[in-house]
């Protein structure tokens, strides 16, 4: 388990995987696999860290929990308790943030090509939209929310993979640098009193010095606004784009760095400007969920052509990214093997009538053989949110460790969840 950065919510008992001291085994027992289980302690862990490194430096800074990266609203409570709000798409992801017990107040939409009738009712509600385009503020200008915010392309941005990669000139989001002015002086015209301006560049840095560096661009268009339209903003919004490690020898991103990065230009170049700092908003979601959950799978068949495919209950309908993007998952068996022997460039494949239903390749673990359970690591974002049921494959459950207890927080699918809305 060396082989990569893995939390300390992980150990190894007389060799076998626990998460918070509870076996993964008699998880897998008790449910069945494939089955998500997530260490709420982890998801605490993460929060707090990055709001103290945050808060020391600055007063008013919120957390908005970006509920895409995990939907469920027994996670999104547990950060709703803490004092997160949600940053949200579309009008399921509010109504996921609100049964998470997350109010209107705490809610900011960060809509993409969303429909003028949706957009109506979020402002009719009081939500604030961090608009992705003119066009899309228009058509709501009769009824716009009580901040008007748009969300700009700072026209460069880095992620993991080229899909992951939010800004930049070949990124869908947001309103370019260049249409900025044109942008918040329409908003002054239609009778917007109160602004907000928000930025996502991409996903899973892992280099704190990109924060500061990409963050300045935001700081520095907010500025010019203000003095130029004389209007003032009550909050930015930097966005997400927090990184974990995945890989062997990547780095834990060190997020106290990020905040004296971040909070530091801010400071400077308001103070400089002789302007009020606005509110600061962060949007994480992978940073928060993603290493304080596993998916814990079953090996069903292991195959030997001259490359040794080892089959599981899992694949690209429990996770998706290695399908998507190519992205890399640690692997671990619950129970080590045998020490000395080992299969090495193993292929492991699920079910699915997809050639591409790999979650790891090129790997080596100790022997295996068919009943043993595999530990999939970082599966906490973008896991059990990005699921499907192609092939007629039924979603896994999932369960939340706390306090040493198991808890099932989504039963396993049935063939009649499928259908039930078959008419």
């Amino acid at each position: 388990m060396n082989e990569v950065y893995i939390p300390e919510i992980f150990n190894e008992n007389e060799g076998e995987l626990h998460i918070e001291n509870v076996s993964l085994k008699s998880i897998a027992e008790k449910y069945g696999t494939p089955v998500y289980v997530t260490s709420a302690l982890r998801i605490e862990q993460n929060y707090n860290e990055i709001l103290q490194a945050f808060r020391k430096r600055l007063d008013n800074f919120s957390i908005k929990y970006a509920v895409k990266a995990n939907s469920n609203p027994n996670i999104i409570r547990i950060l709703a308790k803490m004092g997160a709000g949600a940053d949200v798409s579309n009008l399921t992801e509010y109504e996921l943030a609100k049964l998470g017990g997350i109010s209107d107040k705490k809610i900011i939409m960060t809509p993409n090509n969303m429909d003028a009738q949706s957009l109506r009712e979020m402002s009719k509600k009081g939500i604030t939209i961090n608009f992705d385009d003119i066009n899309q503020m228009n058509s709501v200008k009769d009824s716009l929310p009580e901040i008007v915010s748009f969300r700009i392309n700072p026209g460069r941005g880095r992620g993991e993979f080229p899909g992951t990669t939010t800004a930049g000139p070949e990124a869908k989001f947001g309103l370019p640098l260049e249409k900025a002015m044109e942008g918040y002086s329409m908003a002054k015209e239609a009778g917007a009193t109160k602004f907000g301006i928000h930025m996502m560049t991409g996903s899973n840095v892992l280099d704190p010095a990109y924060f500061g560096s990409i963050s300045s661009v935001i700081f520095d268009l907010s500025i010019e606004l203000s003095k130029k339209l004389g209007i003032e903003f009550s909050y930015i919004d930097i966005g997400g784009g927090f990184g974990v490690p995945y890989r062997p020898g990547e780095t834990r991103l060190d997020m106290d760095k990020v905040a004296e990065n971040i909070c530091t230009e801010m400071k400077r170049k308001f103070s400089s400007a002789g302007l009020k700092i606005p509110d600061l908003y962060m949007e994480p979601g992978r940073y928060l969920v993603s290493d304080s959950t596993v998916l814990v799978g079953k090996v069903t068949n292991i195959k030997d052509n001259g490359k040794i495919f080892i089959g599981t209950d899992m694949g690209m309908t429990t996770l998706l990214r290695p399908a998507l993007y190519g992205a890399y998952h640690h692997i671990s068996p619950v129970i080590s093997g045998a020490k000395g022997k080992t299969i090495e460039h193993c292929k492991i494949v699920g079910q699915v009538c997809e050639n591409t239903d790999v979650i790891g390749e090129g790997r080596t673990f100790p022997t295996l053989s068919v009943g043993d359970l595999l530990a999939v690591f970082n599966a906490g974002a973008y896991g059990y949110s990005m699921s499907m049921n192609f092939n007629g494959n039924l979603r896994p459950a999932e369960i939340l460790i706390r306090d040493g207890k198991d808890i099932i927080i989504r039963r396993r699918e049935t063939v009649q969840d499928i259908v039930q809305t078959v008419v």
